[in-house]
């Protein structure tokens, strides 16, 4: 059978009331742990996305200024391929023009030694020069038409007005003709040393001097010498300077060459006498 029932007393009843209190005092503990946990995260979130947000705005931004760096980059490489065309556009009209100026200038000088050579001569352009290794063939412009004949002589000047045997004319046609220069190994002119007055030949090697051949039986030739055109000469007038001796070297033996003043590669318009035979 049950028991009486037993009415609570006021201790129990206190105790009850302060379990009831503990348990709404740690309830409410935890939901305010709970608030500030949930506020932590969120401000952790906050942060993070604001400091990715950052980090974002600032790659934004340095691809902006690198784009921006890049096209002025671009800029400026356009500017200078133009202006590296302009240039080479204005240095290859000053060395036209120079070009133009030094050739002026050398028509001038052959015109002027064209008047006071003791012969008739013509002007005549050099249009060629021969390809092969041992051919120092030249073509000009002129030709039987104007008086041009085989075996004239030719003759180069300089800008000083000084005018210099340059060679032979080697087959002349009607409105060309063909010189071979004194380096060429057909060529030979007689000459005479201006110091000595002694004669000599000078004979081309095909090289870049002419040898020496003496008429003396004891030539008195020595470097430095000058040699010009013979007064006995059928092909070019007296006394136009040919070349200087130059004494070369070669292992124990020393041999007197000729240097000629002309300048055989670099010349583009000659001077060629008329009526030559």
């Amino acid at each position: 059978m049950p028991g009486p029932v037993r009415k609570p007393t006021r201790r129990s009843t206190s105790l009850l009331f302060i379990a009831l209190f503990l348990t709404l005092a740690t309830i409410i503990g935890l939901a305010s742990y709970g608030v500030t946990l949930g506020s932590l995260a969120l401000s952790g979130v906050q942060r993070v996305a604001r400091t990715l947000g950052r980090a974002v705005s600032a790659a934004t931004d340095s691809v902006a200024a690198y784009g921006h760096a890049l096209a002025f980059a671009r800029g400026v490489y356009a500017e200078n391929e133009a202006l590296r065309s302009e240039n080479q556009y204005l240095d290859a009209r000053l060395r036209l023009a120079l070009g133009d100026h030094d050739e002026l200038k050398q028509l001038q000088a052959q015109l002027s030694v064209q008047q006071q050579l003791p012969v008739k001569s013509v002007l005549a352009q050099v249009t060629g020069r021969a390809m092969g290794m041992r051919s120092l063939d030249v073509f000009i412009d002129h030709g039987t038409a104007l008086g041009v004949a085989d075996g004239a002589g030719v003759f180069v000047a300089d800008f000083t007005g000084q005018a210099y045997v340059y060679g032979k004319v080697r087959g002349a046609f009607t409105s060309t003709a063909t010189v071979i220069p004194l380096l060429d190994s057909r060529c030979v002119i007689s000459g005479i040393n201006r110091r000595t007055g002694e004669d000599v030949l000078v004979k081309g090697t095909d090289g870049e001097y002419c040898e020496l051949s003496y008429v003396s039986p004891l030539p008195q030739f020595q470097a430095g010498d000058i040699v010009v055109t013979s007064s006995s000469s059928a092909t070019f007038p007296p006394n136009i300077p040919i070349g200087r001796v130059d004494a070369l070297t070669g292992g124990t033996v020393t041999r007197l060459v000729l240097r000629p003043f002309a300048a055989i590669w670099a010349t583009r318009y000659l001077l060629v006498t008329q009526g030559s035979k």
